[in-house]
């Protein structure tokens, strides 16, 4: 197998390509920050994420753990559950993403008032 050493997003051909638009896609973000509080159910991640259908859950779920960002663990108890984790490789990443939600939180008000007093040009 073939090393690389860095990647460039900027490759369409990179695999480091594919890792950011796995991490920045809209409902994988989300969910990586919603698992820095820990372990969580299916049901707990989509209550969090509100808005997130079932399906889209389920495919974004699938890719992260194909990513290697999360792992997906079958609990033996009645009925049995399933809980998701981080991965050491994720962890990096939701440390960026929870200053990015924090950043969004903060200037919400900015946004909304930008969005409302902005006339497009013509």
């Amino acid at each position: 197998m073939q090393e690389i050493a860095r990647g460039n997003v900027r490759n369409p051909a990179c695999p480091g390509r594919q890792l950011f638009d796995l991490v920045t896609a809209r409902w994988a973000t989300l969910v990586l920050v919603d698992l820095m509080d820990g372990p969580q159910r299916w049901s707990e991640l989509r209550r969090r994420a509100g808005g997130v259908s079932d399906k889209m859950l389920a495919q974004t779920l699938r890719d992260l753990e194909t990513g290697g960002l999360i792992t997906r663990t079958v609990l033996t108890s009645r009925p049995p559950t399933v809980q998701y984790h981080l991965t050491d490789l994720a962890r990096g990443a939701t440390t960026a993403l929870q200053h990015l939600q924090n950043w969004a939180e903060q200037h919400t008000g900015d946004y909304v008032h930008h969005r409302n007093t902005h006339t497009p040009l013509p």
